[in-house]
């Protein structure tokens, strides 16, 4: 069989491999559309492998109100007395955008305890509020199903 260039340009030609539609093409996976390219995109129905740190910079919210469209984790160093309160900046209700969304908040009483309350929607068990009313840092769990949040916390941590 003679050697014959249309079976390269099958290979490696418009679509293939190493072509504009390829791998490392214009549209490829590092390419203008692909995953390092200008218009990439990320499918959220695909599972994926992380290959480096992913970061949620705590947010600070000492009213003890957090916006769970602001962030994931959150610092809380209330002057008084807060109600948990768990909301999304688009409507203050939950919905079903935040769904799934679990995180970490470090409430630090300082030096002073707080009867601290918690809202409708905020579930935890009945030592809860007494817990984390005391002096001390504690570090509270939360999980959100979309309409309430679930949360737990650890005794003072010293």
């Amino acid at each position: 069989m003679a050697f014959s260039t249309s079976s390269i340009a099958a290979i490696k030609g418009d679509t293939g491999a190493q072509g504009p539609a390829g791998n490392d093409g214009a549209d490829g996976a590092t390419g203008a559309t692909g995953e390092t390219g200008a218009t990439g995109s990320v499918n959220t129905a695909t599972d994926y492998t992380w290959t480096n740190s992913n970061r949620a910079t705590p947010v600070p919210e000492n009213d003890g109100s957090f916006d769970l469209d602001d962030g994931q984790n959150f610092t809380c160093t209330p002057s008084a007395a807060v109600t948990l309160t768990f909301t999304s900046e688009s409507s203050g209700a939950l919905s079903s955008t935040q769904s799934g969304q679990s995180g970490f908040i470090l409430l630090d009483n300082a030096s002073a305890a707080k009867a601290h309350l918690s809202a409708a929607t905020t579930f935890h068990d009945a030592d809860f509020l007494t817990t984390i009313g005391g002096t001390g840092k504690y570090l509270i769990s939360y999980l959100c199903d979309g309409t309430n949040v679930y949360c737990s916390t650890t005794k003072v941590l010293t």
